[in-house]
């Protein structure tokens, strides 16, 4: 099985290796549920979801603190990366927001793997005492802010997963005209297995 030839890299890249089996189970259910709910490409094939997928959301894991205590995730989609951090950090809350009802539903069938997710619909105009927003491939930098405008402006922090870096030089000007005081922090993130630009970009107030 193509995750087994995986696993040993899943616990360079941070991932405990305790929870390796329910990690699998979440790439599993992904996997069958598919393709009724599109949650990921259909013609992407099984080993593309662990290279494309779950590897790049393992990236930047050993720099995700491990004493946040509740944390929001942006347009969750499959789950990718909230679930696969659910698991690694079990202590942690966190908050998933998904408008659409079909993924609402799958989410929610993950907390038999991670019952520290907790499935949402619209994203609050105030996040109640999180501690980080989190998103992967979501909206443009100033969008999220705007979303969010209450919880940047009250201190807020962001961990948001990113690829290309010309694209997110672009959308740091835009935020800088319209949120001047944001600090942001640009990370290159390497994949073991692909030839892809990856970044992590973290914001604060």
């Amino acid at each position: 099985m193509y995750f087994e030839k995986r696993r040993s890299l899943f616990k360079d890249l941070g991932f405990d290796e305790a929870s390796l089996d329910k990690l699998r189970g979440y790439i599993d259910l992904l996997w069958k549920s598919n393709e009724e709910l599109n949650l990921i490409s259909r013609k992407m094939s099984f080993e593309e979801l662990i290279d494309n997928h779950v590897i790049d959301c393992l990236l930047p894991l050993r720099k995700f603190s491990q004493d946040l205590k509740k944390v929001a995730d942006f347009g969750s989609g499959g789950g990718l990366p909230a679930v696969i951090y659910a698991i690694q950090f079990a202590k942690t809350e966190f908050h998933l927001f998904e408008k659409s009802p079909k993924k609402q539903a799958f989410l929610k069938s993950c907390q038999k793997i991670a019952p520290n997710i907790h499935v949402h619909g619209e994203i609050p105009l105030k996040l109640e005492s999180v501690d980080l927003v989190m998103a992967r491939g979501f909206k443009p930098l100033d969008v999220i802010l705007d979303m969010s405008r209450s919880y940047f402006q009250e201190g807020g922090k962001y961990f948001l997963l990113k690829a290309r870096r010309e694209k997110i030089d672009e959308e740091i000007l835009l935020l800088k005209k319209k949120f001047p005081n944001s600090q942001v922090t640009l990370e290159k993130l390497s994949s073991p297995v692909l030839d892809v630009e990856r970044h992590l970009v973290l914001i604060s107030n």
